[in-house]
């Protein structure tokens, strides 16, 4: 009796557990969904759309890293700077979540990684090539944002166990720069800096990271950071280098006089 209680036992957590493997399943498929809607309305510009079908996806799918991504990439487009860390950080924290997942479940995810990169550059190259145009004809502002997910995601391979998580370095540089609007320069300085450890030739975080240090008083620290901005072919600002320059020598004449 007991052997059978206990096959019992068995056969119940099989079956609870297949079904929550199905149910996770469709609530992928459906956050999918949901992020595909998302993703048009960011094209079309239709920004508070976008945040509304981006939100939804993550709450299906709580390790949709990407979907938070484009979230925060909506929420700056509005201006809702708060809200933009708040989804950046959720993007880095579904990165955690996906580590924790079995080695079959992340194989899955890491498929799905590589057919939202495969999607990505379709979309891309239909608006490089014309067959999608912008507002008012410019597809520049489509272009960006979509190579800014590419970048992400070409990051974000899980290392394996061994490697811990990895945070790619366009994720910090967005949530820095969420920290910026907001006057948060520590904070901004800190994921900066965090972007570059990732990667060191990221120009735009040297150029953000410059930026920063002059508005702090650090004026050769800033002229450093410009140099490896466009050591890395980031286009510098020839009015912030200017701006710069001008600022060190007021400076210096205030601390002579």
């Amino acid at each position: 009796m007991s052997r059978l209680l206990a096959a019992l036992a068995v056969a119940g957590l099989c079956a609870t557990g297949f079904a929550q493997t199905l149910a996770d399943r469709v609530n992928q498929e459906e956050a999918r969904k949901h992020y595909q809607s998302g993703d048009r309305l960011m094209s079309e510009e239709a920004f508070e759309a976008a945040v509304r079908e981006f939100r939804t996806a993550t709450e299906l799918d709580e390790t949709f890293t990407l979907a938070y991504y484009s979230q925060g990439q909506a929420l700056m487009a509005l201006k809702r700077y708060p809200e933009a860390v708040t989804a950046y950080v959720g993007a880095r924290d579904a990165l955690y979540r996906l580590s924790n997942l079995d080695q079959k479940a992340r194989s899955e995810r890491e498929q799905q990684r590589r057919d939202s990169i495969r999607e990505l550059e379709e979309a891309l190259q239909k608006i490089q090539s014309g067959k999608v145009k912008g507002t008012g004809g410019s597809t520049i502002s489509m272009e960006a944002p979509i190579q800014d997910r590419l970048r992400l995601l070409k990051d974000s391979q899980f290392k394996g166990a061994e490697g811990g998580v990895r945070v790619p370095a366009e994720l910090s540089l967005a949530l820095g720069s969420a920290y910026f609007r907001q006057s948060l320069f520590a904070d901004a300085e800190r994921e900066y800096r965090a972007a570059l450890k990732a990667d060191d030739k990221l120009g735009a975080a040297h150029n953000n990271l410059a930026v920063i240090c002059m508005l702090t008083g650090r004026f050769e620290e800033a002229k450093k950071e410009v140099v490896a901005a466009e050591k890395a072919s980031f286009p510098v600002s020839p009015r912030f280098k200017q701006d710069l320059e001008e600022r060190e020598k007021a400076a210096k004449k205030s601390s002579n006089d």
